[in-house]
């Protein structure tokens, strides 16, 4: 729609001034060449009557009629009365007569000047030119006349209007169909470009156009392609934006409901423990232990919604894991995953919010049990980075592992295969972690799986 009505604003009017240009420039050829040969003819006829007129000419009818031959043109001699005495003329000699007789008695100074003038001989045109000759030693001969048919030029000039007309039809094709393709060329680009625009505000943002050019539409083109690619990306990040302020609001929700009752049960089984025998603290101390790997869940939840600044406090890494895996053994063992922890010796103490590095932890250990469904190899490790600055603390598995494709996004792009997952664990790692100043990153383990790997600065670099 767009295209055909520019290509008609654009095109109708160019053939209509390339018509009338052509129609002009053919008339005017044929004009021309028709006035050209009788021009041509006229100059012709008057050379011959000249030389005819000179007085050292001899009036021959040999030598006239040699000439008439030479010059395709009928050759008279005129004596002083008025009468044709010799003449080449092949039609009615009466009829040359008359008009002789009649342009002698209306132009009785033709004996001093020469007489051009077009007549008609039975219904044919004819240009004259007479002209008196210059001595009249010749007491018969006084005047000389050329005689010449217009018909041969005027079939000349017709057949000539008709291939001019041929070549200028056969022109203004070329030219018509040249200036159809460059209207094409200019009108379906922009059709294609309006076509994208109404995706585009259909809400249709992964749509693009293919135009390889250089000039000013393949520059809109690439830009238009530009704006929807940035305009995707901004609605994924407004969309993400409206995700996370909903699961905010989720989570507050979660820990008013869920952490009041779960205080509760706690202080009533620190109350049964303390007024219990020996031989139920062991049963007391187990279910203190799952209402505390609660608390870490419900700590982790809430963790959703950053603080603006980590709460640091000196921390000894490799006694929290140890909490984390009393707390977390029972659970990993049910499921025939084999927890194991592998600490650096003289380990210095870290400098890092306690309840963050938990949930840290927690969250890579929980999303390595989920690799395992039918058991395995769980490993955690400690240790110095080279020159005593950092340290670092690795969670490997023995599960699949993570595709080198999926690597490179996994802690940008919330993704997530676990059933009604918000696959937001991995990326609020990543963000706690960079809180701390450090980095986090994933690679292959050598128990087949992934290994993620962490990097802790010991002084404190985010202040």
């Amino acid at each position: 729609m767009f295209s055909d009505g520019i290509y008609k604003r654009l095109f109708i009017p160019y053939v209509v001034t390339l018509l009338f240009s052509a129609g002009m420039a053919w008339w005017m050829g044929s004009q021309l060449f028709s006035e050209t040969l009788e021009k041509r003819l006229h100059e012709q006829l008057i050379h011959a009557v000249e030389t005819l007129s000179r007085r050292d000419f001899p009036h021959t009818t040999g030598i006239v009629e040699q000439l008439s031959h030479l010059i395709r043109a009928d050759l008279s001699l005129i004596g002083k009365d008025g009468l044709i005495d010799f003449t080449t003329f092949k039609g009615e000699k009466g009829d040359l007569q008359t008009i002789v007789t009649g342009l002698l008695a209306d132009h009785p100074n033709l004996l001093n000047s020469e007489y051009r003038h077009r007549v008609d001989l039975k219904g044919a045109d004819y240009l004259l030119v007479m002209r008196p000759i210059e001595t009249r030693g010749n007491r018969n001969i006084s005047y000389v006349a050329a005689l010449s048919n217009l018909s041969d030029i005027r079939a000349t000039s017709h057949r000539m209007a008709w291939w001019l007309g041929l070549g200028v039809i056969s022109g203004l094709l070329l030219v018509a169909w040249v200036g159809h393709r460059t209207s094409r060329s200019i009108t379906l680009p922009i059709g294609e470009l309006a076509e994208m625009a109404e995706k585009i505000a259909a809400g249709e943002r992964q749509t693009s156009v293919t135009i390889h050019r250089q000039d000013e539409i393949g520059h809109l083109a690439a830009a238009l392609n530009t704006m929807a690619g940035r305009l995707q990306e901004y609605e994924k990040t407004v969309a993400e934006q409206s995700r996370m302020a909903t699961l905010g609001e989720m989570t507050a929700r979660i820990a008013h409901e869920i952490r009041n009752p779960l205080t509760a049960i706690k202080m009533q089984l620190q109350l049964l423990k303390e007024t219990s025998g020996k031989e139920d603290l062991a049963v007391l101390q187990t279910l203190l232990d799952e209402v505390g790997r609660l608390e870490l869940i419900v700590s982790g939840t809430l963790q959703h919604r950053l603080p603006a600044k980590p709460s640091k406090t000196t921390i000894d890494v490799n006694l929290l894991i140890d909490e984390i895996i009393h707390l977390t053994r029972l659970q990993f063992e049910h499921q025939h995953i084999q927890l194991e922890m592998t600490p650096a010796r003289s380990l210095p103490p870290l400098s890092a919010d306690r309840d963050m590095l938990r949930q840290i932890l927690l969250n890579l250990l929980l999303n390595a049990k989920d690799e395992l469904p039918d058991g395995g190899k769980i490993f955690l490790s400690t240790g110095l980075e080279t020159g005593g600055h950092s340290l670092w603390i690795a969670v490997d598995d023995s599960g699949p592992g993570i595709p080198p494709d999926r690597q490179v996004t996994l802690f940008d792009q919330p993704s997530s295969d676990k059933p009604g997952g918000f696959g937001l664990g991995l990326r609020l790692c990543r963000e706690l972690v960079e809180l701390h100043g450090g980095q986090i990153r994933v690679e292959k383990s050598k128990l087949g799986g992934a290994r993620f790997f962490l990097s802790l600065p010991l002084q404190d670099t985010t202040a």
